[in-house]
C-alpha cells in the first residue's frame, strides 16, 4: 500500500520515540546499554568504556617491525571502513588489536594494563546492568565468557605475568565488542538488506527503509556507531510494518 511521505515522518518520529524509551528508560543503564524489538526478536548493544584494551594500548611495547605490521593493519581496515566494507574494516581491526597484544616484546608497565582491566571490568557492569532489566541469552553466555578472561587476565598478572595478561584481556575486549553498537547495527543492516532484496518489486515503504540502511553504512563508514545503529533499527521495524500490513511499527 502507498504511503504519503508525511505519513513516513510520523512513522520515523514514532520509531525515534520507542528508540529513547529503549535506551534511555531503565536507569542505571540508559547511556551504556541499549535494547528494541526488530525483525521478531529483541536486539541488544553494549557501548564499549573508555579505556577498552585496542592497538593503542600495546604498540608501545611492541617490536618496532611488529608494530609496522600493526599499523599497516589498521590503515588498511580504516581503508575499508571508508570504502563501505563494512565487515572486512571490522575483521581487520580485530586482528590488530588481537596482534598487539600477541606480540608484545616487552612487559606493559601496572597503568596501561590497569586502565585495560578496569574498562572489561566496566563492560561487564554494563552488560550485567541491562541483563537485570530483561532476559538476552546470547549477551548472558557472553558476559560469562568475558568475565572467566578477565579473572584469568587477572591470575596472570598476580603471578607476574604481565605478557599473559594482555594476550587474556584482548581476547575478553574482542568477545565483549560482538554487542558493540557498530556490530549490532551491521547484523540489524545485513538482515533488513536481505529480505528487502528478496522482494521482486519493492513498495515505496521498503524503498525508503533502503534508503536508511544507506545511511546506516555511511554512518558506520565514519564511526557514528549510535546513528548507525539507530537507523538501522528504523529500518528493520518499517520492514516489518509492511510485512505485517501495519500502518505501524511495533513498540
Amino acid at each position: 500500500m502507498h504511503r504519503s511521505r508525511n505519513h513516513f515522518a510520523a512513522l520515523l518520529a514514532a520509531l525515534g520515540a520507542a528508540w529513547t524509551v529503549a535506551a534511555c528508560g531503565d536507569a542505571p543503564t540508559m547511556a551504556t546499554s541499549f535494547a528494541q524489538q526488530a525483525g521478531g526478536r529483541t536486539w541488544v548493544a553494549v557501548a564499549e568504556p573508555a579505556g577498552m584494551p585496542d592497538t593503542r594500548t600495546w604498540l608501545p611495547w611492541v617490536a618496532p617491525a611488529d608494530g609496522r605490521r600493526i599499523r599497516t593493519l589498521v590503515a588498511e581496515a580504516a581503508k575499508l571502513r571508508r570504502a563501505g566494507q563494512l565487515e572486512a574494516g571490522l575483521h581487520l581491526e580485530a586482528q590488530a588489536r588481537l596482534a598487539a597484544a600477541q606480540f608484545l616484546a616487552h612487559d606493559p608497565p601496572p597503568a596501561p594494563m590497569t586502565s585495560a582491566l578496569m574498562a572489561v571490568r566496566e563492560w561487564e557492569t554494563r552488560a550485567a546492568d541491562r541483563l537485570r532489566a530483561g532476559q538476552y541469552p546470547g549477551l548472558d553466555s557472553t558476559l560469562a565468557v568475558v568475565s572467566a578472561g578477565r579473572a584469568a587476565a587477572e591470575a596472570a598478572l598476580d603471578r607476574g605475568d604481565a605478557r599473559a595478561a594482555a594476550g587474556l584481556l584482548a581476547g575478553a575486549g574482542e568477545t565483549a565488542r560482538d554487542y558493540a553498537p557498530v556490530r549490532v547495527a551491521l547484523r540489524l543492516v545485513e538482515r533488513a538488506e536481505q529480505r528487502i532484496d528478496a522482494e521482486a518489486a519493492p513498495t515505496p515503504d521498503l524503498r525508503r527503509a533502503r534508503l536508511l540502511l544507506r545511511t546506516a553504512r555511511e554512518a558506520m563508514a565514519t564511526g557514528d556507531e549510535m546513528r548507525a545503529m539507530k537507523r538501522a533499527w528504523y529500518a528493520q521495524q518499517i520492514v516489518d510494518a509492511h510485512d505485517g500490513g501495519g500502518s505501524e511499527p511495533s513498540r
